[in-house]
């Protein structure tokens, strides 16, 4: 189409061009923050955090104490000390895991070292992302 047939009521002026310029490259910096145009959708988990306590409730220690490397009265009472520090409250729209949720999976960390567990064992396992088990630690 030529300037000549172009419609007036659609020419833009100088000041619609830049704004319109400015935010066409906001957009496209937005694009290049998140690296993709739609929500991702999270891989399915199982996660096994619920065979802590019905190996507890079996009194089947030796299980629980081969996750945690300690004994479930031990775990409880660590629970009990950490659920009201400060460190685990925020004021975020993104809400912390649950203080058990967060100590196991630090205690599941930390009770293996060298070859014995992997970031991503642990995730699958408690049915979180790598970004979570590392916030844990």
């Amino acid at each position: 189409m030529s300037e000549a047939t172009f419609p007036a009521e659609l020419a833009l002026d100088h000041c619609q061009l830049i704004s319109f310029e400015n935010a066409i490259v906001a957009l496209a910096d937005e694009v290049e923050k998140l690296h993709y145009l739609t929500a991702c959708k999270r891989a399915p988990c199982a996660p096994q955090l619920q065979l802590l306590e019905e190996w507890n409730l079996n009194n089947d220690l030796k299980k629980f104490h081969c996750k945690l490397h300690v004994d479930p009265d031990v775990f409880a009472y660590l629970i009990k000390k950490l659920e009201g520090h400060p460190v685990f409250s925020n004021n975020s729209n993104n809400p912390q895991l649950p203080v058990p949720v967060q100590l196991t999976i630090f205690l599941n960390g930390v009770g293996h070292y060298g070859n014995g567990v992997a970031t991503e064992d642990i995730a699958e396992w408690a049915g979180v992302s790598v970004g979570t088990v590392y916030n844990c630690y």
